[in-house]
């Protein structure tokens, strides 16, 4: 496709933008936090500051909510705000040395290894795609 194409297309969709806005921000402003980690209960806040440190060990923006609201709270918090990814800890993860992602979509998938979530966060980070 080329520039008259694209151009042609705006004319002829000038919603693109309006209906797209999120997703166009997305490519081209990165969001001021990375992602965020979201304790369980108040005793999983060192176990997510030491992943985040992790994070940040790689250059990803991370921010570990310790606010006093309850999880769910936290949750859609951070789906409101758009963030890109969610790392959430509890009992079994701090047990097993894992985090469990909370997607946008609201999927969640759990006991994945630190490791591993830290290398598919940076990762996606260098493509700049969805976690």
């Amino acid at each position: 496709m080329d520039s008259r194409e694209v151009a042609r297309y705006l004319r002829e969709n000038p919603k693109f933008f309006e209906d797209h806005a999120d997703e166009i921000a997305e490519i081209f402003v990165p969001h001021p936090h990375g992602g965020h980690a979201i304790p369980i209960a108040e005793r999983h806040h060192d176990y997510l500051h030491d992943v985040a440190q992790r994070l940040r060990g790689h250059g990803v923006r991370v921010e570990v909510d310790e606010s006093d609201d309850r999880m769910q709270k936290k949750i859609r918090n951070a789906q409101m705000q758009k963030v890109p990814f969610m790392l959430i800890a509890g009992d079994r993860d701090v047990e097993e040395g894992a985090i469990s992602f909370r997607y946008r979509s609201g999927e969640q998938e759990n006991g994945v290894s630190v490791e591993d979530a830290v290398s598919r966060v940076v990762s996606a980070v260098e493509r700049r795609i969805q976690v």
